[in-house]
């Protein structure tokens, strides 16, 4: 089981582009989960990970919180029929194209992709 308290320490240590990216990126990893039968027993954990960066943001920020309700809704109904979901695999490729576009719009959202491209 991961150490959540040491997980939200990090997360807290980061800027508020750099949250928004972690968040961004357990949304993709999420889609490559769900993807694959053998890493079914992953998908609960890197839900609860994304659950637990988006309410740290949300207690920091004021960052469009209607949107992160709606992603924090999205969360929580995949997280409480996981059981049910993972057997279905168009409700599996589903949450797949739903978290890689919520990952896209909160990569968005934390600016880093047009401060890396003005510096590169």
């Amino acid at each position: 089981m991961p150490n959540w308290s040491a997980i939200e320490a990090s997360f807290l240590a980061l800027d508020q582009p750099h949250r928004l990216g972690e968040l961004a990126s357990s949304l993709a990893h999420l889609k490559s989960w769900v993807q694959s039968s053998d890493c079914y027993p992953v998908v609960p954990v890197v839900l609860e990970e994304s659950l637990l960066y988006l309410s740290l943001i949300q207690q920091n920020t004021q960052i469009n919180h209607g949107e992160l309700n709606q992603l924090h809704d999205v969360l929580q109904d995949w997280q409480r029929n996981w059981d049910n979901i993972k057997s279905q695999s168009n409700q599996t490729t589903n949450i797949a194209d739903v978290a890689s576009n919520w990952s896209e719009r909160i990569l968005e959202m934390s600016g880093l992709l047009s401060s890396q491209s003005i510096s590169a």
